[in-house]
């Protein structure tokens, strides 16, 4: 999942837990709140992946690690 705003830009793995993969520029408490909020919805957003992957190739993938 990728979190933009401005020049801020991280990037975060969903499985098998929410971490940070990459950022630019965000702070670590900013960090610990963009994992904070990934954790609470975080079936919500592997549900959004799942269909985002099967609609987009027409066939069903794993989601990345």
């Amino acid at each position: 999942m990728h979190v933009d705003h401005g020049n801020l830009s991280a990037k975060l793995w969903l499985d098998p837990d929410v971490r940070v993969a990459d950022n630019h520029g965000y702070s670590r408490r900013e960090l610990r709140d963009i994992e904070r909020i990934a954790r609470e919805h975080l079936e919500q957003l592997r549900d959004e992946w799942d269909s985002f992957r099967t609609s987009s190739d027409g066939a069903t993938e794993s989601r990345p690690c």
